[in-house]
């Protein structure tokens, strides 16, 4: 079952609907986000038998291109070294700028020592917003050179929403 709303108070109509259906025992449920609102609608939350898995996986072929697409949660300047075994394009020294607002984005080859250094895989993780690169520094898994970068970096690639594919493909 897939359950799609426009709004929230259409969101949690519809839960209200389909949790009150007669002699309906079981409502199953698949493909949710992890800050998906129904686990705030219930009392015990415990008892809807959620399990985390993977789902979405992003791989960023073309970096520039792929950083200057996106929207930014927060302003940003930072230089960050990124490896990339599979990709050599990827690979090196890059500086995000995003202007308050999102309203000008520029991600270019650049010199100088990075903020930090991370993988393209981490990299990718953190695109979509549902892992904050301040996460992914905390399990050791980004360099931080300048403090502070990590977090300003994190912000900005945060987004109120959990990155969520109803599909499978």
């Amino acid at each position: 079952m897939e359950v799609v709303a426009a709004t929230p108070t259409a969101y949690t109509e519809l839960y209200r609907f389909l949790l009150r259906i007669d002699l309906a025992r079981t409502l199953v449920q698949g493909l949710t986000s992890v800050d998906e609102p129904l686990f705030h609608l219930v009392d015990e939350p415990r008892q809807l038998g959620s399990r985390l898995t993977d789902g979405l996986w992003v791989r960023i072929r073309d970096l520039p291109a792929a950083l200057t697409a996106r929207r930014y949660a927060a302003p940003v300047d930072v230089v960050f070294e990124v490896t990339d075994a599979l990709l050599p394009a990827n690979a090196g020294r890059w500086r995000l700028r995003v202007g308050a607002g999102g309203a000008l984005v520029t991600c270019t080859r650049a010199d100088g020592e990075p903020d930090f250094v991370l993988d393209i895989a981490d990299l990718a993780a953190a695109y979509l917003g549902g892992t904050p690169l301040g996460t992914l520094h905390q399990a050791g898994r980004i360099r931080e050179h300048r403090p502070t970068a990590v977090a300003a970096a994190s912000t900005a690639f945060g987004w109120p929403v959990a990155p969520n594919s109803i599909e499978i493909f």
